[in-house]
């Protein structure tokens, strides 16, 4: 695969990659540029969460076809719902998708061992970064297994209808030529 081969949400890939690495790279460096843990902590915040946000109900949808929410019913239970398209998302988008899902949640529990360890306010930090990042890969991978057994399904239906298809004229051709009858066509 080409590095540069074209995507076709470029937009939806550079948010989804630019809130990501802004909010790290911005955990990272802060302190270089200001030494106000709460001016630090509210930036840091508002990056993960544009990330949650934009990873949740845009990028996920355009890159590889998938949304996912958290209904609370009446009776307090918790429901997960699902939605995919049809189609394939293109190839190089969904490896973006997925490997960044994955790896940013990795980078954040790397960086709780240190924050937790100094016993740093920034573990206050790394902990909102982790939490929303860990909800989009489990919604996510949720999403994608609900997806995938979607599919399946629908390929063992189709299956079962072409086979169903197929023995009903094997044995109206039976029939017919056994009673002398012309064979009729099945119906689609």
């Amino acid at each position: 695969m080409d590095v540069f081969e074209p995507v076709e949400h470029p937009t939806a890939v550079f948010f989804h990659l630019f809130f990501r690495s802004a909010a790290l790279f911005t955990y990272l460096f802060c302190t270089w540029f200001s030494s106000n843990f709460v001016l630090n902590f509210i930036v840091i915040i508002m990056l993960v969460s544009f990330d949650f946000w934009t990873v949740k109900n845009v990028s996920g949808r355009l890159l590889v076809g998938l949304r996912w929410w958290n209904k609370v019913n009446d009776d307090g239970t918790s429901e997960w719902m699902f939605e995919s398209k049809k189609s394939a998302p293109h190839p190089r988008e969904a490896k973006i998708f997925w490997w960044s899902l994955y790896l940013f949640p990795l980078a954040w529990c790397l960086l709780a061992i240190p924050a937790f360890l100094k016993l740093s306010a920034y573990v206050l930090v790394v902990a909102v970064a982790l939490s929303l990042n860990a909800a989009n890969l489990i919604g996510y991978s949720k999403c994608d297994k609900d997806a995938r057994a979607k599919l399946t399904n629908m390929a063992g239906q189709f299956g079962q209808s072409l086979l169903t298809q197929a023995l009903s004229s094997v044995a109206s051709a039976a029939l017919s030529s056994a009673t002398g009858a012309k064979p009729t066509a099945p119906a689609p």
